[in-house]
């Protein structure tokens, strides 16, 4: 499937799964999207914003008040303009965060703030009991 011109936002929250959004941001670019890529503090412990910058060919995000971005508002600047955002993979904590509202940094500010739709899923081996209860296995709002 071509997804060229579609402007896509992959965004990363920490865990051990976070290695994978590396092939995830390969794949979206060769079939032709425009992927701007988010990540959570947790998320830069797992797998490098250089990494996913050399995949992508465009700045990596990680900080809600980056000096990059015009009046401080990063978190209406980089999701106004995409076409989704996707979260891959989704931490147990991350869902929390946007189950009940909360924007303390920039990856879930920008999902809060979005305009287009939200894609999060979680890691693909979640066997948290209470994970699986709360949240299917994927989630679109």
């Amino acid at each position: 499937m071509a997804l060229t011109g579609k402007r896509i936002l992959l965004g990363l929250t920490g865990g051990i799964a976070a290695y994978k959004a590396a092939e995830l941001a390969r794949l979206l670019v060769k079939r032709g999207a425009d992927v701007r890529v988010a990540m959570t503090q947790a998320a830069t412990r797992f797998i490098t914003p250089t990494t996913l910058q050399a995949l992508t060919g465009q700045a990596v995000w990680t900080d809600l008040w980056d000096p990059r971005v015009d009046d401080a508002m990063g978190h209406i600047e980089l999701s106004r303009d995409r076409d989704l955002i996707v979260v891959a993979p989704a931490s147990a904590d991350f869902m929390a965060k946007l189950a009940n509202g909360l924007a303390d940094d920039l990856l879930s500010s920008l999902c809060l703030a979005r305009r287009c739709p939200l894609v999060v899923a979680p890691p693909p081996r979640s066997r948290h009991s209470s994970r699986r209860r709360r949240f299917p296995a994927s989630a679109c709002w």
